[in-house]
């Protein structure tokens, strides 16, 4: 998006990623990494494996039909719902699109009766930690969380009192 060009969410579409081919979506994504993560190297956690687990509630976000943005998430029938990853496209980011796709995201958990949901990011990603709490999210340092001296920030968002 231009910089001098105005964002007018009215634009912004967000639809589930079963309505794309998975595996299509995946190869755009590797191909556009850059445009989504910059110089992070995340093609690990863009796996196959992820695109076939998450294709019923992951979501594509759409500017004027481009994409700009998605959420990879899985929101199984008897467990908490997780995020596995959330990205918006660098010319796009900071318009409320990673926003819509959480919502989006956490109004399906809600409607299937989840009771929570889950998400993990690294201790050193003060945006992410700011963006999770500004949901609603309660954050916790889990120390080894993905391994030795791998830890997380557990965030988990309530949806329903047990």
């Amino acid at each position: 998006m231009a910089d001098d060009e105005t964002f007018d969410p009215e634009q912004l579409s967000i639809s589930p990623l079963d309505e794309v081919d998975a595996r299509e979506m995946r190869e755009f994504l590797l191909g556009a990494q850059k445009n989504f993560w910059g110089d992070r190297d995340l093609s690990g956690d863009h796996d196959a494996y992820w695109f076939r687990q998450f294709v019923t509630s992951g979501l594509v976000a759409r500017y004027r039909s481009e994409i700009v943005g998605y959420l990879l998430g899985v929101i199984p029938h008897d467990g908490p719902a997780y995020i596995h990853l959330v990205a918006a496209r660098t010319d796009f980011r900071h318009r409320g699109i990673g926003r819509h796709l959480y919502q989006h995201f956490i109004d399906h958990a809600r409607n299937l009766g989840v009771a929570s949901v889950q998400a993990t990011t690294l201790p050193d990603s003060s945006g992410a930690i700011s963006f999770h709490s500004s949901l609603g999210f309660s954050g916790e340092l889990i120390e080894g969380y993905a391994g030795e001296n791998n830890p997380r920030v557990f965030f988990e968002l309530k949806l329903a009192e047990e």
